[in-house]
């Protein structure tokens, strides 16, 4: 995915854009609703798309024209629509409410893509910030840095220990520059290969759940996600016991998926779906066992997942704004704690020796 720029790469599924996806749902679910056949619906989209999901419809186009169901012509292209997208068009074919269910579809994929887009926007800034004052960090201690040190040196005071922690490490970067500064860029990128591993993913989601401030808002994000796909499949008709099979697969983090492939099991027992989550209360809080439970009574257990998933939607739209007015200060006292540091490194030796010349 080399042509996606790395802080777009969430909204793209192998070169396809998640928004051209959502188009096509929508358009397909409109044609449909027109009275045009699926194979006629799929010739007109493929005149009006380009790039791979052209290619992809085609194919499936193909399949379609070939005597296949939709839905098992896209079961082809998995990676691309997911179980999700794919078990919601095969109940729709179904039961007569393919319509319906694209329209679920599509509007369960923009929310989810707003989320996305949160995510992404409160994490943009502070890597930038964070990314930038490294490399500057880096440059500073490879090329100025040691310039400056050999003058201190060939001061004749008494270096205060701040001078000397920065004397200390310009003589290592000096020394060991061509050695140092490739290998932690090296070191970096080696970490996030390493975190990025599936046997390491059971540890770095459970860490990264228990961060300060930012653990919350995967706990938020990772509810809306589960609501949103639990309720759009419930919405289209699939079983409970399928539906959360296929909202596990949709979970950005290990620990939530992880109790939801639990919870799939479980419901086989035939206990209430509020009883067996509120074994979880960690990651599924009060709120969501009693709304659950609500709609089990009433029989609109779909409504309630939506009413929790807009709920928890508007938190993490909230919560994005809120951690990057929070992280900015932090980042300033930080970077001014720093600037700080090397300025009374480099001047109070300075004026300890013009202190000196003037008696």
């Amino acid at each position: 995915m080399s042509n996606v720029p790395w802080y777009k790469k969430e909204l793209y599924i192998d070169h396809v854009n998640i928004v051209e996806i959502v188009a096509m749902a929508e358009n397909l679910s409109v044609m449909l609703e027109a009275g045009l056949t699926v194979s006629e619906a799929l010739d007109v989209l493929v005149q009006q798309t380009d790039g791979k999901l052209k290619q992809i419809l085609i194919h499936v186009n193909e399949q379609v024209h070939g005597g296949e169901m939709l839905g098992d012509a896209l079961a082809t292209q998995e990676k691309i629509f997911g179980a999700l997208f794919i078990n919601a068009v095969r109940v729709g074919e179904g039961s007569g409410t393919l319509v319906k269910n694209l329209t679920h579809l599509a509007e369960q994929m923009e929310h989810d893509l707003e989320v996305r887009r949160n995510v992404q926007g409160a994490m943009l800034y502070p890597g930038i910030i964070i990314f930038s004052t490294f490399v500057l960090g880096l440059a500073l201690a490879t090329f100025v840095l040691p310039q400056m040190a050999s003058i201190f040196r060939s001061l004749d005071v008494q270096l205060p220990w701040t001078t000397r922690t920065l004397i200390w490490t310009a003589e290592i970067f000096q020394n060991y520059g061509a050695i140092v500064t490739p290998s932690i860029f090296l070191g970096l990128v080696l970490m996030v290969y390493l975190l990025r591993r599936r046997f390491l993913r059971p540890f770095v989601h459970q860490v990264i759940l228990h961060l300060p401030l930012f653990g919350l808002f995967v706990h938020e994000v990772n509810r809306a996600r589960f609501c949103r796909s639990l309720g759009t499949m419930l919405q289209s008709g699939v079983p409970i016991q399928e539906a959360i099979g296929i909202a596990a697969t949709a979970m950005p983090n290990w620990v939530y998926k992880h109790s939801l492939e639990d919870l799939h099991n479980l419901v086989e027992s035939g206990e209430s779906f509020a009883k067996i989550i509120s074994r979880y209360p960690r990651l599924y809080p009060k709120m969501i066992e009693q709304m659950i439970a609500v709609g089990e009574r009433s029989g609109g257990l779909s409504e309630s997942l939506l009413y929790l998933a807009r709920f928890y939607e508007q938190k993490v739209s909230i919560k994005a704004k809120s951690i990057s007015t929070i992280i900015e200060p932090v980042l300033l006292i930080v970077i001014g704690v720093v600037v700080g540091f090397v300025a009374l490194s480099i001047f109070t030796p300075i004026y300890s020796v013009t202190e000196g010349l003037s008696f």
